[in-house]
C-alpha cells in the first residue's frame, strides 16, 4: 500500500510541473534547469534498470525523446503480458479447473491474529468463467425496448395486476409500476417509528447459517421469514462481461440466521420472495438501494414496500461518509475492506472468503438500523421526525423503475463533457460513431461496452484519429480482443471521419425536413431569415400566408410594375446626401417598415374589389378599364431621381387613348408612366419664336406620356443612365432646348 502511494504522490507532483510557455520561462533559470536536469538523468537511470531486468531490449538513455516513449510503451506491453499470464496460471486457465481466490483483506473482528494474516492475502480475479446467462430459461433480451415487469401475480396489492403500456410527455413508452399505488398510500407503522433495546450480534461463527440452492431449501427459508418482522437484504450483481449485468447472489439476514441465495439457479424462483418483501408490515433493511431495487424488478422480478434505508439516514445525520464500511467501524466496531466488491461474484462454488464477505454485509446491518434509530430520534423535533422522513426518502426509492438503455443522439455527450477534452467535427464525427458501433456490438454479443472498448481508448482513438490501423492498436494498451478482431470497422469510422469538413455538416444541415421553408441567405449580408424572399429567384407567394384572398389576386401576367433596382446598393448602406458624381441622379433610398405594407394591402384590395365591380358594369362595353395603380412591391428598393420635371402619375386611359398603343389597350392592364413636364421650355420657346407656331402645330413632337416604359424594367443599367443624363440637362438649363438626343436615345 506504501508503494501505491509514493506512485500517486510522483504522479501528482509530476502533474503540478509547469508547462507550455511557464515550462520555457522556468527552464530559463540556471538553478531551476540544474535540478531538472539531475532528476531526469535519474528517473532515465531507474527506467533503464527495469526494462533491463525484464530482458527488453534497447538502451533508454540513448535515444531520442520519441523513441524513448516508443521503448516505455513496448515494455509496459511487455510487463503486462507477462503480469495476464502469471495470473491465468495462478487461477488454472491453463488447466480448465475452478478459479481459487484469496482475498487481500475481508471483513473481520478487529483482531490482532486476523490483522496479520490478510497482510499475506491478495485478491485474484477470475477470467474464463463459464457465462451463467447461457443457461437462463429466458433468454436476455438487450433490445431497446420498454422493460416489461415480470409479475405474473400481486401479492399483498390494492388494485389489481395491470401491465399496460403508457407514455410519459417526452413521448417516451413506460410500463407503470406494479406497486406505485401501495407505495403512494403507504404508512408506517407505529412500531418502526419507536426505539427498541438494541442488541449487538453474536459472532459470525456463532450464528446460523444456510445456502439456498434448491427450490426445497428456498421454500423453507420462506416458512422461517414469515415469522419476523426485519429483515437485512442486500445483493452482488455482475455487469463486466453481461450489457444489461445480472444478480448473482442474495443475503438476508434475521436476528438469528444468515442466508445466501444463489440467484443464478434459482433465477426464476424467487418471484415468490414479493410475499415477504410487499408486506408492509416487515421493514427490509437495505444500504445504499438505489442499484439493488432496479436489480430485483429487473432479475427477480421482486418489488418493495416497507424499506429502511440506512444510507438515507446517514445523509440525513450528516455523516462524514456514509458508506457501510464506515458505519459498520461507527457502531460495531468492525473493519470492513469492500476489496470484494471487484469479486466475480459468478464463481461457483463460492469460496470461504468470499462467502464470509457476503455474510458480513447483512449480518451486522440490523444492528446499525437499531442504532441510528436512537441517533435519528435524538435529532426528531415536534415538528419533525427523522425516523419518518427516512421511510419516506426510501419509499422514493422503492418507486423506481427499471428502464432500458436506450442509445440516442447525444448519448456519447455524457461522456465527452466527463472527460473534458475540445473536440473538433472530425473528432466528434469518430465519437459519436464508434460509440454507437460499441453500443450495438455490445447488444449482439450481450457484452458490457467497457469490455469491448473502454472509454478511455475510445476518447484516444477519437482525438488521435490514426490514418492506419496499427495506429489504432496503438492507442489501445492493453487490446481488448474485440478490438482487433473488429479492427476494419473502427478503421472505416475514422477514415470517414478523417473526410469530414464544414461544408459536409453545412450541407447536412439544409437536409434537414424541420424546416418546412426554403430559407434565404443575403449574400452581401451573413443573416439568414425565414421571411426574407428579396433576393429569393423563386416565388414565395404560395408558401407565405397573406392578407388577400385567393379570389382578389390578380394574375401575376396581368401586372406590370416599374422599379428602379441598382446593383450595388442594398438598404443596409447609408447612401452620401451631399452631391457627388457617384450618387447622382439618387436622392434617397427607402426601406418600407412592415406596418406600412400592411396598409398598402388594405388600400390594394379596396382598389381590387372597386376595379371588379366597375368590370360587372361595363362587361358589355369593350372599352378599357380605368383601373388604378397596383401596389408596390414590398421586396423592392424604391429609387427617385433629383429631377424635379420626372414624376410619377396615373393617366386616364379614357384621355389618352388614341396615344396608347394597341398593345396597351387589352383590358385588364395596369400601366404605370412617366411623365415630363415641360411647360417652362415650350413657354419660353414659344416667345423667342412665334412665327413657328404653325410648324409645330404638324410637328408633333414625342410624347413621354405614351411611352412604354415596361421593356426597359430589367434594363436597370439604362434606367440609370437615363437618370444620369436628365440630370446633366438639368444643370444646363441656361441653354434652354429641348432634350432631342434623349428623345431620339428613348
Amino acid at each position: 500500500m506504501s508503494d501505491f502511494k509514493t506512485v500517486i504522490e510522483g504522479t501528482r507532483a509530476s502533474n503540478n510541473l509547469p508547462n507550455g510557455v511557464n515550462w520555457n520561462f522556468y527552464y530559463s533559470y540556471p538553478k531551476f534547469k540544474k535540478t531538472v536536469s539531475s532528476r531526469q538523468h535519474h528517473v532515465l537511470k531507474l527506467i533503464s534498470a527495469l526494462l533491463k531486468n525484464q530482458k527488453i531490449p534497447g538502451n533508454i538513455r540513448d535515444k531520442d525523446e520519441d523513441h524513448q516513449f516508443e521503448l516505455i510503451e513496448e515494455g509496459n506491453d511487455t510487463i503486462l503480458d507477462r503480469v495476464t499470464h502469471n495470473i491465468d496460471t495462478l487461477n488454472g486457465s491453463f488447466k480448465n479447473v475452478g478459479v481459487s481466490v484469496i482475498p487481500k483483506a475481508f471483513v473481520s473482528e478487529t483482531t490482532d491474529n486476523t490483522q496479520a494474516a490478510n497482510k499475506k492475502r491478495i485478491l485474484v480475479h477470475g477470467r474464463n468463467i463459464e457465462r451463467p446467462q447461457l443457461k437462463f430459461k429466458t433468454k436476455v433480451d438487450n433490445r431497446p425496448v420498454p422493460f416489461k415487469p415480470l409479475l405474473t401475480s400481486k401479492p399483498n396489492s390494492k388494485i389489481p395486476l395491470d401491465l399496460c403500456l403508457e407514455t410519459n410527455e417526452d413521448g417516451i413508452m413506460f410500463y407503470k409500476h406494479p406497486y406505485q399505488l401501495e407505495l403512494e398510500e403507504f404508512k408506517v407503522p407505529d412500531e418502526h417509528l419507536k426505539i427498541s433495546k438494541a442488541v449487538k450480534p453474536a459472532s459470525l461463527e456463532d450464528t446460523k447459517f444456510v445456502e439456498v440452492y434448491t427450490e426445497e431449501q428456498l421454500n423453507l427459508m420462506i416458512s422461517d421469514l414469515k415469522n419476523v418482522n426485519e429483515l437485512a437484504v442486500d445483493l452482488e450483481a455482475h455487469s463486466y462481461r453481461t450489457y444489461q449485468g445480472f444478480t448473482c447472489l442474495m443475503q438476508i439476514s434475521t436476528r438469528n440466521a444468515d442466508y445466501i441465495i444463489d440467484t443464478l439457479h434459482l433465477r426464476e424462483k424467487l418471484h415468490i420472495l414479493n410475499e415477504i418483501f410487499t408486506n408492509p408490515a416487515v421493514v427490509k433493511v437495505f444500504h445504499g438501494a438505489d442499484s439493488d431495487i432496479p436489480w430485483l424488478q429487473r432479475d427477480l422480478g421482486l418489488y418493495v414496500v416497507n424499506m429502511f434505508d440506512t444510507y438515507q439516514a446517514a445523509k440525513i445525520l450528516n455523516f462524514s461518509r456514509k458508506g457501510l464500511d464506515f458505519l459498520l467501524k461507527h457502531y460495531c466496531n468492525v473493519d470492513a475492506d469492500k476489496a470484494f466488491q471487484l469479486y466475480d461474484w459468478r464463481t461457483r462454488p463460492l469460496s470461504t472468503e468470499a462467502i464470509f464477505y457476503a455474510r458480513s454485509d447483512t449480518h451486522y446491518l440490523l444492528y446499525v438500523y437499531d442504532m441510528i434509530k436512537k441517533d435519528l430520534m435524538a435529532m426528531s423535533t415536534n415538528q419533525c421526525n427523522y425516523i419518518e422522513l427516512v421511510f419516506q426518502r426510501s419509499a422514493d426509492v422503492c418507486k423506481t423503475r427499471y428502464e432500458v438503455n436506450i442509445l440516442s443522439e447525444d448519448s456519447h455527450l455524457s461522456m465527452y463533457k466527463r472527460s473534458k477534452k475540445m473536440f473538433d467535427i472530425q473528432q466528434m464525427y469518430a465519437l459519436k460513431h464508434i460509440y454507437a458501433w460499441r453500443d450495438k456490438l455490445a447488444r449482439e454479443l450481450d457484452e458490457s461496452p467497457g469490455y469491448i472498448l473502454p472509454n478511455h481508448m475510445l476518447l484516444k482513438i477519437s482525438e488521435m484519429l490514426p490514418k492506419e490501423s496499427f495506429g489504432i492498436l496503438a492507442c489501445c494498451s492493453p487490446i481488448p480482443p474485440l478490438v482487433r478482431q473488429c479492427l476494419h470497422e473502427i478503421h472505416y469510422i475514422v477514415k470517414k471521419a478523417r473526410e469530414q469538413t464544414f461544408e459536409n455538416q453545412a450541407e447536412k444541415l439544409n437536409e434537414d425536413n424541420s424546416f418546412t421553408q426554403d430559407v434565404v441567405k443575403h449574400i452581401d449580408v451573413d443573416m439568414i431569415s425565414l421571411h426574407d424572399y428579396s433576393k429569393s429567384k423563386e416565388n414565395a407567394e404560395d408558401s407565405l400566408p397573406t392578407l388577400l384572398n385567393d379570389l382578389n389576386k390578380l394574375p401575376d401576367d396581368e401586372i406590370e410594375i416599374l422599379c428602379f433596382t441598382p446593383q450595388e446598393i442594398t438598404i443596409f448602406q447609408e447612401v452620401n446626401k451631399k452631391k457627388s458624381r457617384k450618387h447622382i441622379g439618387l436622392t434617397n433610398i427607402v426601406y418600407k417598415q412592415p406596418y406600412e405594407l400592411y396598409l398598402k394591402t388594405i388600400k390594394y384590395n379596396n382598389v381590387l374589389k372597386k376595379s371588379l365591380e366597375v368590370q360587372e358594369k361595363n362587361s358589355g362595353n369593350n372599352e378599357p378599364l380605368n383601373t388604378s395603380v397596383p401596389m408596390e412591391c414590398p421586396d423592392k428598393l424604391y429609387l427617385t431621381t433629383q429631377v424635379k420635371e420626372i414624376k410619377k402619375e396615373i393617366i386616364d386611359h379614357t384621355n389618352v387613348k388614341k396615344n396608347v398603343p394597341k398593345v396597351l389597350n387589352a383590358p385588364n392592364t395596369i400601366i404605370r408612366e412617366i411623365k415630363v413636364d415641360n411647360q417652362s421650355s415650350s413657354t419660353s420657346s414659344t416667345s423667342q419664336n412665334p412665327t413657328n407656331n404653325s410648324r409645330q402645330n404638324s410637328f408633333k413632337p414625342h410624347k413621354y406620356e405614351t411611352t412604354d416604359f415596361a421593356k426597359f424594367h430589367n434594363q436597370s443599367k439604362e434606367v440609370m443612365l437615363i437618370a444620369k443624363r436628365l440630370q446633366k440637362k438639368k444643370n444646363k438649363t441656361k441653354k434652354n432646348k429641348k432634350p432631342k438626343r434623349l428623345q431620339k436615345t428613348v
